[in-house]
């Protein structure tokens, strides 16, 4: 029989092991799900869920005699008309005019919802007023409910497999909460989660029904977790099982952690992101295994859906190495003997990390990466290659926007010829210096928006000292920092970065410059750079600029006595220009 004490400390040895980790997954946990699992969590943390009732009760909850007196559409069209207004009204009071991200913040904040500001600002060129308000919402709701569904309910799932491990293993890796993603179960555990809601919420409808069953149906992630291959109807049934005559107990538990709510008001909810919300969320790891642990010593009839025997049991050492061993003979890899030879060489510690290898769910459904080498080497050649493909691309880049938005072509960037340079030192440097992170995805994604954001600032800071000119300014953007860069080019940037690493690079090397030979290869690169230190030379003395480029127009350049951005030998007059321009 369970208790209390020992749930608690079983919960604060996890947090121990793998503190910042369990602190990191609670905090994306509450953010990205709305739920911190537990009771009291509707009261303490934000749940996306409320946001699509919200929605539902203001656009649907209508004065009965309104409707009497007009036709129902009509009375509809003329509060979303309304409504329209009040969002027009909202976004000219922001500060905030330029960019995308702008524009989502604006229409956010003015629709109330992050899924209709996005909807809004797709439909606002062909619809406007009431249908476009209308439409909008309905779109936003019908996302909120696909996120609630395919993100909310499969992130709290993974967050329950993350602790499970994390209670008997030394490591368990963060992105253990996407884990039904890889092994392919999305759609699965979606549907279990699904009628898990269902079911609570009709019998919310009684007085206390809802209360109770919502204990009733507290084993459902985990028993999802633990085997992705159960079904909804089961899953139910079991945790009602696992769960009568702990029902009560169980809400003493979360009860013991109401202190600790209370405490985190005077830390304005700082507490319950370093502390309290990983210590429930450990109890209740630690509360499925001891109801499963004593399942399965009574042997009781639903045994069968506890699969995973490697959650509180590490496998033996032999079983584990021909495991591996299996994984790299089915990877299809060409050098799978030779991973199969070290795999053989290698010591393992069971103890390490959960076994993925061997989860219940078999190794040829599950999700495979795509069979791109991304530790390809690239050599002098190859990186001197890519630096131009990745600079031309740029350019094509900013081309091609400016042409979008104006209708004019205009030739972008301070050089003469067809590069933007600094995509090209982006890219480059991105997969130079960021080459031992390659395995680390998110940690590639945050570094390459650093690099790129130090790039993009020194060399916007660089220009204007040499020429006394913006080739361009964020200020008018939202989440900007002096006019050099700003949260939306970063974005574009860090992703842009990361497909640049794992997918362009290495398609380019193995279909396209490996495959010239090495005089070919030599001769471009010569070519390219002799044609780059031109341009170079030339735009050093005569910058490209102009209207749509530098933001200034040559006439403005003329009327300052400049040729170009800076007249030949007149310092005065340079800085006198950029005593003009500086924001």
């Amino acid at each position: 029989m369970w208790s209390r004490r020992e749930l608690k400390r079983n919960s604060r040895g996890i947090m121990k092991k793998h503190y910042w980790r369990v602190v990191a997954i609670c905090f994306i946990v509450t953010f990205m799900a709305g739920s911190s699992n537990d009771t009291f969590s509707a009261v303490f943390s934000y749940d996306s869920s409320k946001e699509a009732l919200n929605a539902v009760q203001e656009n649907t909850v209508f004065d009965i005699n309104d409707i009497q007196e007009k036709k129902p559409l009509d009375y509809l069209l003329e509060r979303f008309e309304k409504r329209s207004e009040e969002e027009k009204e909202v976004i000219e009071r922001s500060p905030y005019k330029e960019g995308v991200f702008s524009a989502i913040f604006n229409r956010t904040v003015a629709t109330g919802s992050v899924f209709t500001g996005i909807i809004t600002l797709f439909l606002d060129p062909i619809l406007e007023g009431a249908w476009l308000s209308l439409i909008s919402a309905a779109a936003g709701a019908a996302l909120l409910f696909f996120w609630w569904l395919l993100v909310r309910n499969i992130i709290q799932v993974g967050s329950c497999r993350f602790f499970l491990e994390a209670h008997t293993y030394r490591v368990t890796k963060g992105n253990r909460i996407f884990f039904l993603y890889k092994v392919g179960r999305m759609w699965r555990v979606a549907l279990i989660m699904l009628r898990k809601f269902l079911y609570q919420w009709l019998w919310s409808l009684t007085i206390v029904g809802g209360w109770i069953k919502g204990y009733s149906y507290m084993m459902v992630p985990y028993l999802a977790a633990e085997n992705p291959n159960i079904r909804g109807g089961e899953a139910i049934r079991v945790s009602r099982q696992m769960m009568k005559g702990n029902k009560w107990r169980a809400f003493l538990l979360d009860c013991s952690f109401l202190g600790w709510h209370l405490l985190s008001y005077l830390t304005l909810g700082l507490l319950d992101i370093l502390y309290a919300n990983p210590y429930k969320a450990g109890a209740r790891a630690a509360l499925y295994l001891a109801l499963r642990e004593d399942a399965l010593a009574r042997q009781t009839e639903y045994c069968h859906v506890f699969t995973d025997a490697y959650l509180t049991c590490p496998p033996e050492e032999e079983e584990l190495r021909a495991a591996f061993e299996r994984e790299a003979v089915l990877s299809e890899g060409t050098d799978w003997k030779e991973q199969r030879e070290k795999i053989r060489e290698k010591s393992l510690d069971v103890w390490e990390e959960y076994p993925a290898v061997l989860f219940t769910v078999p190794q040829e459904l599950r999700f495979k990466r795509p069979g791109i080498n991304y530790h390809c080497r690239y050599g002098l050649t190859g990186i001197i290659l890519l630096f131009f493909i990745f600079s031309f691309a740029g350019w094509c880049w900013e081309v091609g926007l400016h042409l979008v938005q104006s209708g004019e072509f205009v030739n972008r960037g301070v050089f003469h010829g067809p590069w933007l340079p600094i995509y090209g030192s982006g890219g480059v440097l991105v997969l130079v210096v960021l080459k031992r992170l390659r395995d680390r995805p998110v940690a590639t994604f945050f570094m390459t928006i650093l690099i790129c954001g130090i790039v993009e600032y020194g060399t916007s800071w660089v220009l204007e000292q040499m020429y006394g000119v913006r080739w361009w300014d964020y200020s008018g953007y939202f989440l900007q920092l002096n006019g050099r860069v700003c949260a939306e080019g970063l974005l574009v940037f860090g992703l842009g970065g990361c497909a640049f690493i794992y997918i362009l690079a290495p398609l380019m090397m193995e279909f396209g410059i490996e495959r010239l030979s090495v005089k070919v290869r030599v001769f471009l690169c010569v070519l390219l750079l002799s044609l780059f230190a031109a341009d170079f030379w030339y735009s050093r003395e005569t910058p490209n600029s102009g209207e749509g480029i530098s933001g200034q127009s040559e006439e403005l350049f003329r009327a300052r006595g400049l040729s170009g951005a800076r007249q030949e030998g007149t310092t005065e007059a340079k800085q006198s220009l950029l005593t003009y321009w500086k924001p």
